[in-house]
């Protein structure tokens, strides 16, 4: 069954999200999902580099994947935070199509072979965001995780899941509006009206 985006709860709290850097997987066009590739050497620069504009923020809490790529992220575009893992944030398992080119994927709301289908996994992402978005506080929390999260998020939120990939390591904020959401890449100027 395929679930409308108002099926799932959503906290409507503004929050930051920052997709890992760049894996081989990645560079290579290659479905990772449950598989572990690390960092590449590129992919641990990016997350580096966003590390000065993230150490201008305030931030309430940072929440992170289980998985290697995106704790390697977070420990290093955010290394006075101690992240909390939230198992919910984990990429989507594409069963029998990981290690396969992108090219193969099938259709978002289609089931892969021995995999998870779109709609279990926003289901676990909206259980893990309502946990990390539950604490009222001035500061913003961080979200770091995979593309296929924020897909979720896009979908849960008003937005195409299947709309334009978000870049490794760019942090993306996230922010309830009248009339739904809005998301912009996180820039200083930002970070100086959100903490003001």
């Amino acid at each position: 069954m395929i679930y409308a985006a108002e099926m799932f709860e959503f906290p409507k709290v503004p929050f930051v999200f920052i997709r890992h850097g760049q894996t081989d997987a990645n560079r290579a066009g290659i479905i990772a999902g449950s598989n572990e590739p690390p960092l590449n050497d590129t992919g641990r620069a990016q997350a580096l580099a966003i590390a000065p504009l993230m150490a201008k923020g305030k931030w309430h809490k940072v929440y992170v994947s289980p998985q290697d790529r995106a704790r390697t992220t977070a420990q290093l575009a955010l290394p006075d935070y101690e992240a909390k893992v939230l198992d919910g944030l984990r990429e989507r398992h594409w069963g029998d199509l990981e290690g396969r080119p992108i090219s193969e994927m099938c259709p978002r709301f289609s089931i892969p072979p021995n995999g998870e289908g779109f709609d279990a996994m926003c289901q676990r992402v909206s259980f893990a965001m309502q946990q990390a978005l539950s604490e009222v506080s001035d500061d913003l929390v961080v979200v770091v995780a995979h593309s296929g999260v924020v897909r979720c998020i896009f979908h849960m939120t008003g937005f195409d899941p299947d709309g334009p990939q978000v870049a490794n390591a760019t942090p993306i904020l996230f922010r309830p509006t009248k009339d739904g959401w809005e998301y912009e890449n996180l820039t200083e100027t930002l970070i100086k009206e959100i903490s003001a």
